[in-house]
């Protein structure tokens, strides 16, 4: 199965796809799934990455999955934690203490759900370029961004490189905590020194 046969896969599973041959990000990601007007993922294809590629499309079948399943309506029923983050950041909203760890909850539970189902499918269909190691350590780049965006009230700029993290599952403990020493340490390397 290749590129493209994933693409038809995830058409015939009701999800229309877009595909930018394209460098450039789309709205500052690699790819975004939305549910309305009709289930839409868009992704950004890069020649020199076609692991990337296939690691993206899976992430984003899986907030396909999510919405298909109700599981992520359920949580943004809980609260809308994107626009919630991005409205925060911008100082549009003010949230407590409480609202902010719900929003991250949320955030972290969508977002690692859809890497653990696109790590699941990739394993399962293996499609060609498929790295699994490869897949876990991008999650986990993705997770630490994430939490690194809510300690600091910013968007990340630049996500942590995938090849600082070990290729591993998180434990729901592991997910929810703070950052890690070691995970500090990492972003401090990327981090511009104010």
């Amino acid at each position: 199965m290749n590129f493209n046969d994933l693409v038809r896969f995830v058409r015939a599973q009701g999800c229309k796809v877009k595909v930018h041959k394209s460098s450039k990000e789309i709205e500052g990601a690699l790819g975004f799934f939305i549910e309305e007007p009709y289930p839409l993922i868009e992704i950004a294809i890069r020649d020199w990455s076609k692991r990337r590629n296939v690691s993206t499309i899976l992430h984003e079948y899986g907030h396909f999955c999510q919405s298909r399943e109700g599981f992520s309506r359920y949580l943004d029923g809980i609260c809308w934690s994107l626009n919630t983050f991005e409205e925060w950041i911008a100082g549009d909203i003010k949230l407590t203490k409480r609202e902010i760890k719900m929003v991250r909850a949320v955030m972290l539970s969508i977002e690692y759900d859809a890497e653990m189902r696109a790590c699941k499918l990739g394993d399962d269909m293996k499609p060609k370029n498929w790295d699994r190691e490869f897949h876990l350590k991008e999650a986990y780049s993705y997770i630490v961004s994430i939490k690194w965006a809510f300690k600091h009230k910013k968007n990340w700029k630049k996500r942590p490189s995938w090849k600082l993290f070990p290729a591993r599952v998180l434990s729901h403990e592991e997910l929810f905590a703070p950052l890690t020493k070691k995970e500090i340490k990492i972003l401090r390397k990327i981090t511009p020194k104010k």
